[in-house]
């Protein structure tokens, strides 16, 4: 993998336009593994009055990058410690002719580099914990960077090689973007950008005191699992509003009795008595 890929893996997460954070106010662990790609390692070389910049020149193949993480989310932002390792094999070596290395052809070179180190991060989080997230950041920290190169050809004596470590502060860009799996899970993508100091003495076994100082730059493409520290919060009870009582029947209307035994309102007129029927007629007498 070519560092120019991993920037444009990393420039492709950058421009997602949506992001998110892991659970607020939660810590959290996780673990992230992936490719592994240092630049092209140019060193300055000295000796006594002898000066070479870039006089030793290291290709590496792409090796494996290795984390462990810890942070609790704030929010807006998330704050890290991370412990790592990072581990390349060597494929080539050029080395100035100036530097005298004796060699009257081509240079082979076998070794790894290895880079361990101890980061506190800081990230900006965007976005809603329950769909895709993205976030980016940098961290600042110490790392220990170590070469570890025989190198053969001819007339080179045996035993020659580029050895030596060196402990500095080191800083690294980040950017990447989780989603979750479950509320306590997220399944991630992380690109890192990391640079640190070398300055090593005597590291190509020469008889005088020598030194060789450099940058040590490379590039990472992780997948990490994260792992939130916390139980998902029950939903709350729904509110049962109680139906209001029926309201009470209305009290019956007041009612009279009429004097012809009938009951009507008493807001009512009872019914006048029918007239008394008319009485029979009288019959003549008769003389």
């Amino acid at each position: 993998m070519s560092s120019k890929s991993l920037l444009l893996a990393a420039a492709a997460l950058a421009i997602i336009p949506t992001a998110a954070s892991a659970r607020d106010g939660l810590p959290y662990i996780g673990i992230e593994a992936g490719a592994f790609k240092p630049d092209k390692l140019k060193l300055d070389y000295r000796l006594q009055a002898l000066s070479v910049p870039n006089g030793i020149v290291i290709d590496h193949k792409t090796g494996w990058d290795a984390d462990l993480v810890a942070g609790y989310d704030l929010g807006v932002f998330r704050a890290e410690a991370e412990l790592g390792m990072k581990r390349a094999l060597t494929t080539g070596v050029g080395i100035a002719p100036a530097i005298q290395f004796n060699n009257t052809g081509p240079l082979t070179v076998r070794g790894r580099t290895l880079a361990k180190t101890a980061m506190a991060n800081l990230l900006l989080d965007f976005g809603r914990d329950e769909g895709l997230q993205v976030y980016a950041g940098g961290g600042i920290g110490v790392a220990r960077v170590s070469l570890n190169n025989s190198i053969t050809g001819p007339n080179v004596a045996v035993g020659r090689g580029i050895v030596g470590s060196d402990s500095s502060v080191a800083w690294q860009l980040i950017a990447g973007m989780r989603v979750p799996l479950s509320y306590n899970i997220d399944l991630g993508l992380k690109y890192r950008y990391f640079r640190s100091q070398l300055d090593l003495r005597d590291a190509t076994n020469a008889a005088a005191v020598e030194t060789i100082e450099g940058q040590f730059r490379s590039n990472s493409v992780l997948a990490s699992l994260i792992f939130n520290l916390g139980k998902q919060p029950t939903p709350p009870a729904p509110i049962v509003v109680e139906p209001a009582p029926p309201p009470p029947p209305p009290p019956p209307p007041a009612t009279q009795t009429c004097p012809d035994g009938s009951v009507i309102l008493a807001t009512d007129a009872c019914p006048v008595p029918p007239p008394p029927p008319p009485p029979p007629p009288v019959a003549p007498v008769r003389g």
